[in-house]
């Protein structure tokens, strides 16, 4: 079963960067490890926190429902109209509640995307956590990080499809902490193929970024796989079939005998 992501303990995992942050009643309390010590990171780390902590200012059961309610609507409008064909007042109407009611839980139209693409980035990073706590082989961890993960697109495909095309319309820290996360993700697929390529389980001829970019980009697109193949296949069926063959263009090759 794919974990799920609490709305109270959000963890986000990198090899060299580890955030957690875990919301009590009134306060955020924040643990931030940067093994590089980097300013950068650490100055966008403090801004992820501040703004999750801001956005976590709603103490009661109906406003988080609410909260969700309205995160679960602007997905549904945006893959319909695209972020810039989407209106506040569009929002409102899906979920039922007057226009200026929505400003109670969200600043503006950027705030929702944002919160979309958060929360999108805080699942991927539970699924890795999931996965790195069952004590795999390289290649094995990322054979599974690979099922789960495009699992995950499967069952989100409306949330994937603004994950990977809405991120541009994002300005300032929004834009700049999304990127960040986005290579957190990044530097974890790449981490887990670079073991792999030392254990001797995986090509180690070829660049570990190249690598990267087949699997990440493979993940990525399994969620077209649906609508190219009439609806023939069911999602493990997909899943299977990508595992397959991002294993055998993975794998590493016998020496050749004279």
């Amino acid at each position: 079963m794919q974990p799920m992501l609490s709305n109270n303990h959000l963890v986000v995992r990198a090899k060299k960067t580890r955030w957690k942050c875990r919301q009590n009643t009134k306060q955020l309390v924040v643990f931030y490890k940067d093994i590089r010590g980097t300013a950068a990171q650490s100055t966008l780390a403090e801004k992820w926190v501040i703004m999750k902590a801001k956005s976590s200012e709603r103490p009661s059961v109906e406003g988080r429902n609410r909260d969700g309610s309205v995160i679960a609507a602007a997905i549904s409008v945006m893959s319909e109209k695209g972020y810039s064909g989407t209106s506040i007042q569009e929002v409102a109407d899906r979920v039922g509640v007057l226009k200026g009611s929505l400003y109670h839980y969200f600043s503006s139209k950027e705030e929702l995307l944002f919160r979309i693409l958060d929360e999108s980035h805080s699942e991927s990073m539970v699924i890795a956590d999931a996965v790195a706590a069952l004590g795999l082989d390289p290649i094995d961890e990322l054979l599974e990080y690979v099922t789960r993960q495009s699992l995950w697109y499967l069952a989100n495909v409306e949330r994937a499809n603004i994950f990977f095309t809405e991120s541009r319309n994002l300005t300032g820290e929004r834009k700049a902490l999304t990127k960040d996360r986005g290579l957190q993700f990044e530097r974890h697929v790449r981490d887990l193929i670079t073991a792999a390529q030392e254990s001797g389980q995986i090509r180690s001829q070829l660049d570990a970024r190249l690598l990267t970019r087949f699997v990440i980009g493979a993940m990525n697109n399994v969620r077209f796989w649906p609508s190219r193949s009439a609806g023939s296949f069911s999602d493990e069926q997909l899943v299977s079939a990508l595992v397959e063959l991002t294993f055998n263009g993975l794998e590493a090759q016998p020496a050749a005998h004279d």
